[in-house]
């Protein structure tokens, strides 16, 4: 996709590839306003640690899904999702962003090799979509909230170097967020729980806070420590779903997603492909994971107690080494 745009933003020139660089998690992540005397929903997509070493974000794109069922993504007569940028939007053309929706599916991607309006220099937002409640009075009298998550794979961010007249791009982190109809600026920070779980290896029964819990999938020690899914996803409240057409498996907690390809073995937290991590694995039809994937996940809110033949995970507990 990234060699897509490259061409279409160098209709003149040879395609180059495209290097990747190095970046400390750069992301993206909506924050939408809360509804207004219109019944609609400004949201806007916000950019986080965006990479220095360039001369500007001159392009990218992603993927993301939102509720059909209780919404309409604002559009125009032909169909194409409504873009929207004001002083306040580092983004000034949208007419160039290529976008469109398709099963509850927006597609969006652009890129300006010009090093004009559209290079953005510093983190904020881009641009914005328009959501429009399908009941905007029950939304006005709920404390219900809905899903906006990025697909896997989907997040790609395009700099511009300008002395070597290049481009560079890497994938981005896309982080999860929610839309009501009274909506705050996302912390993006995991919200605070405190749970201590603990799997042997060999043994079946999960302990969480001391509590005895029986399951049909024992841990194992492989390259390392191999945790169920499952059981651990329901212990802390995480959302899990299991596709079996496309084998994939999803887990949800507020500002983490992962997405794990079980046909390709693949990893994504955040909706970035992880190939740091051990591969995750299905045993007798149950998916495990390895701990250095929950440790990923979770980052500063997790404190993990290796004891070789058991181990325990310490949520919001100070994260010290194993």
């Amino acid at each position: 996709m990234i060699k897509k745009l490259c061409a279409t933003a160098m209709a003149l020139l040879v395609c180059i590839p495209i290097a990747a660089f190095a970046a400390e998690n750069p992301s993206v992540f909506f924050a939408p306003q809360s509804m207004n005397g219109n019944n609609e929903i400004i949201v806007p997509i916000y950019t986080k640690k965006l990479p220095q070493d360039n001369d500007g974000l001159c392009g990218c794109e992603f993927r993301f899904a939102y509720d059909t069922e209780n919404f309409t993504l604002k559009a125009d007569e032909n169909g194409r999702p409504t873009l929207g940028a004001n002083e306040t939007m580092l983004v000034r053309d949208t007419d160039m962003v290529e976008v469109s929706a398709q099963d509850g599916v927006v597609s969006v991607s652009y890129v300006d090799f010009s090093g004009e309006n559209n290079v953005v220099l510093r983190d904020g937002p881009l641009f914005y979509f328009t959501l429009i409640p399908k009941k905007p009075n029950a939304l006005w009298n709920s404390d219900d909230y809905y899903p906006l998550r990025f697909l896997a794979g989907s997040v790609n961010l395009i700099t511009l170097d300008k002395a070597n007249f290049s481009l560079s791009g890497t994938s981005a982190e896309g982080v999860d967020t929610y839309v009501g109809g009274y909506n705050i600026f996302p912390t993006l920070e995991i919200p605070e729980f405190e749970d201590k779980i603990e799997f042997k290896n060999g043994v079946s029964t999960v302990y969480i806070n001391g509590a005895e819990k029986t399951t049909d999938a024992p841990p194992y020690v492989k390259d390392e420590f191999m945790i169920p899914l499952r059981p651990l996803a329901e212990a802390i409240g995480m959302e899990i779903a299991w596709d079996g057409e496309t084998k994939t498996v999803s887990v949800f907690y507020p500002y983490i997603s992962a997405y794990f390809d079980m046909s390709k073995e693949d990893t994504y937290i955040n909706a970035k492909l992880r190939t740091d991590l051990t591969k995750p694995e299905i045993i007798n039809g149950r998916t495990f994971v390895p701990v250095s994937t929950i440790r990923a996940m979770f980052a500063d809110v997790l404190n993990i107690e290796n004891n070789g033949d058991s181990i325990s995970l310490n949520f919001n507990k100070n994260n010290e080494e194993e």
